[in-house]
């Protein structure tokens, strides 16, 4: 199993470069929009699963200080993308409290726990949590607008979905794995379907920069 899961941590690296790649291919296409810090968040993931993958593999030593810090940052980015795309003034303001909500989880974790030896698992979830209510707003605003006939070629819709499915599914994983783990094989069985998610959520984001048309 554990040559299974270095397999499928390359293979996900690899897919993780391909849409960072792809995102700067097309970036003119949505350079004047929002939309511009797409590569940011693609940028910063890969980093930090790259040195995750360094400081796990290579230099033996803990990672975990990488991912707390990166998701702060991930995030946070996606909140910003999604309440400037979104023109409904009462959605965006629910993002705001969001946002709050997210940072003040965050603080707290950064104040009570050892950011460098141990999971902030409490904003992670608050953050996940977020994240999928500000994609709702997003898929309700769409509903209501002209944009729900063109939505194929939207790119943000793709990334949405990528990230919904990913989030709906990986939460209850996150949940268990934090406070209820013990190596089985039950645990890998739920490690294989987080890769499985992962997986899907970058085919999605590789659709939608195929499939996008420019926008200004």
């Amino acid at each position: 199993m554990e040559e299974l899961f270095e397999i499928w941590s390359y293979t996900i690296l690899a897919l993780y470069a391909l849409v960072f790649c792809l995102s700067i291919i097309k970036f003119q296409s949505y350079r004047h929009t929002p939309l511009m810090i797409l590569p940011i968040i693609l940028f910063i993931t890969l980093m930090a699963e790259s040195l995750g993958m360094y400081f796990r593999d290579v230099l033996a030593a803990p990672n975990i200080g990488i991912f707390n810090t990166y998701y702060f940052f991930y995030f946070s980015l996606f909140y910003f993308l999604f309440m400037k795309v979104i023109e409904e003034q009462r959605f965006k303001k629910f993002i705001k409290i969001g946002i709050g909500i997210f940072w003040m989880f965050y603080l707290r974790d950064l104040i009570f726990i050892d950011i460098l030896n141990e999971s902030f698992t409490a904003s992670y979830i608050a953050g996940a949590g977020i994240l999928i209510f500000c994609i709702t707003l997003y898929y309700i605003s769409i509903l209501q607008s002209s944009k729900v006939f063109v939505v194929k070629n939207d790119l943000l819709f793709w990334i949405s979905v990528g990230l919904f499915l990913f989030y709906i599914g990986y939460l209850p994983i996150k949940i268990i794995r934090s406070w209820f783990y013990k190596e089985n094989s039950f645990f890998w069985i739920l490690l294989i379907i987080q890769f499985s998610l992962i997986v899907v959520m970058y085919l999605c984001f590789l659709i939608g920069f195929l499939w996008m048309k420019k926008r200004s």
